[in-house]
């Protein structure tokens, strides 16, 4: 019986030891989680402020090809108001007439004959014909002007969340709108269907695309000024592969050493001559899409020119 009682403290002392050692592991086990946690949110705060700042310094690129397509209707919206103001006589003498004989202050006869002077020395029907294309062609100005700010708006507003499911080829002619000025000297032919559907935020995957863009039409500028090609062209595809889409950015530029290929995604590394890249343009568009489970890759073409490769999930929304 003592013996039975002597093991039985020996279990109860190796059953409390093992409990004591338990509790401590799972004291630092949990605290270890909480550093984690902070690690990862503060690691998610720096991701969402180097894409920004790669966003902003996006915009600057932009900025003249922005300011450009903004001045366009800006300048036929202050000609037409100029027009408008040299028939803003005519019009109010028109109504000035009409007040008055609606009050009875002018008999009928008086206001057909003070119609007659004014018709002697303005053409009411191009009046009328001028008027109603001064009001659309304010109209088409503002709308035009109105859509360049909201897609500018939408790019650049920092977001913690817009997850939402979007269409693929919406994403692309987003893109390629911003880039408008850009692509003015630049041939670019899409292939999408419509119904191709991912999901994730469309802000981030704009931006990603816009970065690939500006590669592309870079490397056809410098082909050109080189005279390697007559024409820049890039032409976009998306297929259906299976579970993803599989979206090709091809371009004819003048391509990419064979050494620099494996370096293209990292931070910092940059092709470009010193101040004329900031080397984040690739490493954001791989944090980007790695959080959208997608894959990139890039090689040179066997003629002329890169593909970027963008293999990303279907939305399963």
């Amino acid at each position: 019986m003592q013996n039975y009682y002597k093991a039985y403290l020996r279990e109860k002392s190796a059953r409390d030891e093992l409990e004591v050692l338990l509790e401590e592991k799972t004291s630092k086990l949990y605290a270890l989680n909480v550093e984690l946690e902070k690690k990862l949110v503060l690691l998610q705060q720096q991701q969402l402020a180097v894409v920004q700042s790669e966003k902003m310094a996006t915009l600057g690129t932009l900025s003249a090809g922005v300011a450009h397509e903004i001045n366009n209707p800006l300048a036929y919206l202050t000609c037409n108001l100029e027009t408008l103001s040299h028939y803003k006589d005519d019009i109010t003498e028109y109504l000035e007439l009409v007040v008055k004989h609606k009050s009875e202050r002018i008999s009928d006869s008086v206001l057909i004959e003070e119609l007659k002077k004014i018709n002697k020395t303005v053409d009411t029907e191009e009046l009328i014909q001028d008027l109603e294309d001064i009001s659309q062609d304010c109209q088409e100005g503002c709308s035009r002007i109105s859509g360049i700010i909201k897609n500018l708006l939408d790019f650049a507003k920092p977001k913690q969340s817009d997850e939402s499911e979007f269409e693929i080829i919406d994403v692309i002619e987003h893109s390629a709108k911003l880039l408008e000025n850009k692509l003015k000297q630049i041939s670019l032919e899409l292939t999408c269907d419509t119904g191709y559907l991912i999901s994730g935020s469309k802000s981030n995957i704009i931006q990603a695309f816009i970065n690939i863009f500006v590669n592309a039409i870079d490397a056809c500028q410098e082909a050109k000024e080189k005279s390697v090609i007559a024409q820049g062209t890039i032409h976009v595809s998306v297929k259906d592969s299976g579970d993803c889409y599989r979206i090709t950015f091809q371009d004819n530029g003048i391509g990419i050493s064979e050494d620099a290929v494996p370096h293209v995604f990292e931070p910092f590394y940059s092709t470009k001559p010193l101040g004329e890249g900031t080397g984040m343009g690739l490493a954001v568009v791989y944090g980007i899409l790695a959080n959208h489970r997608a894959t990139i890759t890039l090689a040179n073409n066997e003629k002329q020119g890169v593909t970027v490769t963008v293999v990303i999930p279907k939305s399963t929304q």
